[in-house]
């Protein structure tokens, strides 16, 4: 693909820069990464706080463009809720595409930085979707330096590495149907961060596995995925409190504490979080709010700085801003250096400005901190709701709150100078950036690209990266890591291991030769002495655990073993749901009653804090390998009755699903549930509480559409010539795992005599 080259100014900045970036030149993990030092990789800078070294940026500019509006460019296409990445020359973003169509999803799209000319763009078909179209781009691009590739996280939960120059998919995961990703109506999606050769990326899991040895991955989660940036092997996986309140988009800081490398985040169980980033073992967890926390983390120093604006954990006041001495471990509830209270900052994340601590609300009022004492300084109403995160740069705040106010803020001795205002006329939910002498400025209709096209770009160099303690100061062994953390097999399939061993500071001491390991199964298979496990050969579903022996330490790897079609479960001679499935146990119990044995789908799963807990009670379960194609899905429910309702209950084929939704009094066939445009199909259904149904679903594909038909009739009655429902789809789904839909809020659901076969 043509690489557009930047303007001549730019070139020669990369010639004066040269010295720079040979200095930006560092060691990570054993490999030599050379950073463009104006180039913003990810969401919050290449300092991860919002902030850039960059000089002799613009004071003023004009949305209507022409001579001296300092407005470079502007495109339409790139308007929508993420905000954008700069890396080489391109800038990437995720955006609506083909809004308000039956063919609509989402995609990214790569410019030129320079002129705003697109160079590719990425489609993301969604599915299995509960996140409405407005929500649609909620996360950010993540760019690695070291590679030139882009990582992101669709609201779907598909996970891609795409080369940055091209386009090109390298890999690509799918968080919902392989480990238990949920997405919600609210939208709120994680951005993924690089730490050495990982890439990581978080949301509420729930998994397989419902004891202790499985990790309790069956129950909900906000858990953190490790995946090898170059292949996308999931190395480890871990998570924070059992039962979180909430989705949350925290993105993480990666940095260092107290001479240990930290993963610093906020968690959807309403407490700020530090774990090792290259095993997942915590460090430190300091109690915040009731709900959950989605701005990122300030970390500078030692100190952790963090805000929320729901109720915090102790009284009744909304909202806290809080300074955490990150050095610490263990719980670190009442530990904080210093809290203030009713600062409702839950949005726009925490910035330092020449040395002072601001914060804009919830509200768009603007508060100036002692970032040592707490004490507040100034406040100023900027608006009346702040969504972005400001941008420090060249002695200024670039910031602009949702309803499209735009400032240009200069500090003062005590308080804030405006320097320049104006309003756009637009929504905002990303945040400005800067690179390369240009800021961004991302709305719900445009990308604006601002600067002055006169002016070399300069920049001051970027401060030097904290260091961790040597290695050589903790050599003790402390963890015994095995990857692949997680595999799906089938029979007699064979898998190998990597082992590697770390300090009790997270450190990587060596990766273990075959020689010095030992290596076991708990469960069905064998492994060879050199860490080849070789799945059993009988078609049935299990799972296994490979465990792995250094010295007094066993680290273990999770496997599932799914053998090919036909399935079927009728669960009389069962005592439990199958473990293999993704989002069975625990959600889904088994009962017997006249005569017969089925499954249900609980109408309450009870937590510590709520005996009656509704959280989890509407979910996704998945049950096979994502690449499976040409299938046919059937099963019997019942549903049952309170208070003169009935819960939605359907299958999973392909990536779509097929619902009896009896509130609406329909049977429907969707792939984005709650899209109105987005190809779905319903006919009226009234189905009767306490009475058993069968319900059959088909894919097939059709040239490049997708027909998806499917059958509904009383169980014990001869199935239907004709199918009940059916659709064509143009942005056809053609492969994914089957699985169950249930909404159970208000009354339990029945399941019985699930089968999935080849297509006839």
């Amino acid at each position: 693909m043509k690489h557009y080259w930047r303007n001549s100014e730019i070139l020669s900045f990369r010639l004066i820069y040269c010295i720079t970036v040979i200095l930006g030149i560092l060691t990570e993990g054993g490999k030599v990464l050379a950073e463009d030092p104006l180039d913003w990789p990810n969401w919050r800078g290449p300092q991860q706080n919002n902030a850039s070294t960059e000089k002799d940026l613009i004071e003023s500019w004009d949305p209507e463009g022409g001579a001296g509006s300092n407005l470079l460019w502007k495109n339409e296409e790139l308007g929508g809720r993420s905000t954008p990445i700069v890396m080489d020359g391109l800038l990437y973003t995720i955006v609506r595409d083909q809004p308000g169509t039956e063919v609509e999803a989402e995609k990214v799209v790569c410019v030129d930085a320079a002129t705003g000319e697109k160079q590719w763009e990425h489609r993301i078909n969604l599915y299995l979707c509960e996140v409405p179209d407005s929500r649609v781009g909620w996360s950010c691009c993540l760019g690695d330096p070291e590679t030139g590739r882009i990582y992101v996280q669709s609201v779907s939960g598909y996970f891609c590495c795409l080369e940055g120059k091209t386009g090109e998919v390298v890999w690509d995961r799918s968080l919902l149907e392989e480990f238990g990703l949920i997405n919600t109506y609210g939208g709120r999606t994680n951005v993924p961060v690089i730490f050495e050769d990982q890439v990581l990326t978080s949301a509420v899991v729930v998994g397989w596995g419902d004891a202790p040895k499985y990790g309790f991955l069956a129950k909900p989660a906000h858990r953190f995925m490790s995946f090898d940036k170059s292949t996308g092997v999931i190395r480890w996986m871990n998570g924070t409190g059992i039962s979180p309140y909430d989705t949350t988009y925290s993105t993480p800081t990666v940095t260092v504490l107290g001479g240990q490398a930290a993963l610093v985040f906020g968690s959807g169980d309403g407490e700020v979080w530090a774990l090792q980033p290259r095993t997942g073992q915590p460090i430190w967890h300091y109690p915040l709010s009731r709900r959950g926390l989605n701005v990122s983390p300030l970390v500078v120093g030692d100190t952790v700085y963090y805000s929320q604006s729901e109720e915090n954990v102790i009284g009744n006041t909304m909202g806290a801003l809080v300074a955490i001495d990150g050095t610490m471990s263990g719980n670190l509830s009442g530990k904080e250096k210093w809290f203030v209270p009713q600062i409702m900052s839950g949005k726009s994340s925490p910035v330092m400005v020449d040395g002072k601590l601001w914060t804009v609300d919830d509200r768009a009022k603007l508060y100036v901190f002692d970032p040592e004492t707490g004490e507040q300084i100034d406040k100023q109403a900027l608006g009346t709701a702040m969504r972005s995160t400001p941008l420090v740069a060249d002695g200024k705040v670039y910031t602009i709150t949702n309803s499209g106010r735009w400032y240009i803020l200069k500090p003062t001795a005590d308080g804030v100078e405006i320097v320049h205002k104006l309003r756009l006329g637009e929504d905002n939910d990303g945040s400005p950036i800067v690179s390369h002498g240009r800021i961004y400025v991302p709305t719900s209709n445009a990308i604006y690209c601002l600067g002055d096209a006169s002016v070399t770009p300069s920049a001051d160099p970027l401060p030097p990266r904290p260091q961790e303690t040597p290695i050589d100061k903790d050599p003790q062994p402390a963890l015994v890591q095995v990857e692949p953390y997680d595999v799906l097999l089938t029979p007699g399939e064979e898998q190998s291991y990597q082992v590697r061993l770390y300090n009790s500071r997270g450190q990587l001491l060596k990766e273990v030769p075959a020689g010095e390991a030992t290596y076991s199964v708990d469960g069905p298979g064998t492994i060879s002495v050199d860490g080849t496990y070789t799945a059993p050969s009988e078609n049935e579903h299990q799972v296994a655990l490979v465990q792995c022996k250094v010295g007094d330490l066993t680290g273990t790897a999770r496997v599932r073993v799914v053998p090919p079609l036909p399935w079927s479960f009728d669960f009389e001679t069962a005592e439990d749901v199958p473990l293999t499935w993704i989002g069975g146990r625990v959600r889904y119990v088994l009962r017997d009653k006249d005569g017969e044995r089925f499954a249900v789908k609980r109408d309450e799963l009870p937590t510590p804090n709520d005996p009656n807990n509704k959280l989890g009670t509407r979910s996704q379960l998945t049950m096979g390998p994502v690449d499976m194609a040409d299938y046919t899905i059937e099963a019997d429910f019942s549903l049952e009755e309170q208070d003169g309702k009935l819960p939605d209950f359907g299958l999973t084929n392909s990536r779509y699903s097929m619902t009896v939704r009896p509130m609406n009094n329909e049977l429907r066939i969707y792939s984005w549930s709650p899209h109105d445009h987005r190809t779905n199909a319903s006919v009226e259904f009234d189905p009767t509480a306490h009475t058993w149904y069968t319900m059959k679903m088909r894919v097939d594909p059709q040239g490049d559409k997708a027909l998806v038909r499917g059958k509904l009739w009383p169980r014990g009655e001869a199935e239907p010539e004709s199918w009940t429902i059916e659709m064509e789809d143009a942005a056809p789904h053609l492969f994914g795992s089957p699985g169950l839909f249930g909404k159970a809020e208000v009354a339990e659901i029945f399941v019985d005599n699930i089968k999935v076969y080849p297509n006839k």
